[in-house]
């Protein structure tokens, strides 16, 4: 079996598990989805996987520099979703945060198994985004984000979806250096993935 029906495999199993946990999160409620990083990460990692299934082929040019740059942005934002709560969210907690990630079924798709699956597919079966400059299209996608989170908490349209996006509950010193660790976080997750993906298409 070549690299390419490899990846065509892992994207459906990603395709299928993302969407599963997307029904069954939004089975809990709408209004709250897309302030969560992890709903959004994986909303384009679905949207993402199917359009390679789809165009992974396609003799437009276009369209598969663009499935491509999907693909590493989604692959992007999935290791900054698996890295945050690996390294912040769960040896920060005291023990509360494992249930409240993994203790449903969106829970463990969306934080677990999607990540796995369709980081792991791009990094090492796929023919992934080479140019340098592709980098900033998580960085700015990430700042994008962090921009209007920051914003609707300021105006109180919205509560924070993490702790770190809590405008009142922090000092103006504590926000910017929360800002600046999670692009200093997602730049180098940028960075690895590319790096990685190259070395794997070398071989």
């Amino acid at each position: 079996m070549n690299k390419q029906n490899i990846a065509v495999i892992l994207n459906i199993a990603a395709l299928v598990c993302g969407t599963v946990g997307i029904v069954f999160r939004l089975m809990r409620g709408v209004g709250d989805f897309f302030l969560y990083y992890t709903q959004n990460s994986n909303v384009i990692a679905v949207i993402s996987s199917a359009m390679y299934i789809a165009f992974r082929n396609t003799d437009n040019e276009k369209l598969r520099t663009f499935v491509t740059c999907s693909r590493y942005l989604a692959a992007c934002m999935l290791t900054m979703t698996f890295m945050v709560v690996v390294c912040i969210f769960l040896p920060f907690s005291a023990g509360t945060a494992a249930p409240r990630l993994f203790g449903s079924v969106n829970g463990v798709m969306h934080h677990a198994v999607c990540p796995v699956l369709s980081v792991g597919s791009y990094i090492f079966f796929e023919n992934g985004a080479k140019k340098r400059k592709v980098m900033l299209i998580p960085f700015i996608a990430t700042a994008i984000y962090s921009f209007v989170i920051y914003t609707l908490n300021f105006l109180r349209l919205a509560g924070a979806p993490y702790p770190f996006f809590e405008v009142y509950d922090h000092p103006v010193w504590q926000l910017v250096l929360w800002f600046f660790a999670l692009m200093a976080l997602i730049a180098g997750i940028a960075a690895l993935v590319r790096f990685a993906n190259v070395r794997a298409s070398s071989k």
